[in-house]
């Protein structure tokens, strides 16, 4: 298949844009989003493995299966892994390899340096980016909720490392 065919769902587009949207009318983000070829290498890396990793679990989202907290759970996760891609990323490590342990559970694991681990622990975005999710399913639906998911939740992870990264900047240039 070549680019030219490949299209995005409506849902996936509608829940991209929203996420978007709420980063930037909330001011977790200005300007434009930070892209990092070793960032989308490690997000790329973490979404196969968290995709093979929901059918172990009871259930799956796609016939109901996972909660509303498993849900938050996992957009924090991929908050936390953000977080650690970008100190990992910031402390010059070339290859960054992230766990799926506690993907579910909401007892996730942050190895981020202390830094970042206390400003992690202050942020409330993947629970509002939970809840901008769970609220547009509840109101229209998703058609591919597991798409949907998985597109809402790579967004909140790419959102997370511009937060986290330009965080790590402002603290080492203090203006």
């Amino acid at each position: 298949m070549s680019d030219e065919n490949f299209t995005t769902s409506l849902d996936a587009q509608r829940i991209a844009r929203a996420l978007v949207t709420f980063a930037r009318e909330e001011g977790f983000v200005t300007g434009p989003v930070l892209i990092a070829p070793e960032a989308a290498a490690a997000e790329k890396e973490l979404f196969v493995k968290m995709f093979a990793e929901l059918p172990r679990h009871k259930g799956n989202f796609v016939d109901g299966g996972l909660s509303g907290e498993q849900i938050s759970s996992l957009f924090t996760f991929v908050f936390a892994k953000a977080a650690e891609t970008a100190a990992q990323l910031y402390e010059g490590m070339a290859d960054i390899h992230l766990s799926t342990e506690g993907m579910l559970s909401g007892n996730i694991p942050i190895a981020a340096g202390e830094l970042l681990n206390d400003f992690s622990a202050d942020r409330s975005f993947p629970d509002r980016c939970a809840a901008i999710f769970l609220d547009m399913n509840a109101e229209a639906p998703f058609s591919a909720p597991l798409l949907a998911l998985f597109e809402a939740l790579k967004w909140c992870c790419r959102l997370s490392f511009h937060i986290f990264w330009t965080f790590l900047e402002e603290q080492s240039n203090p203006k």
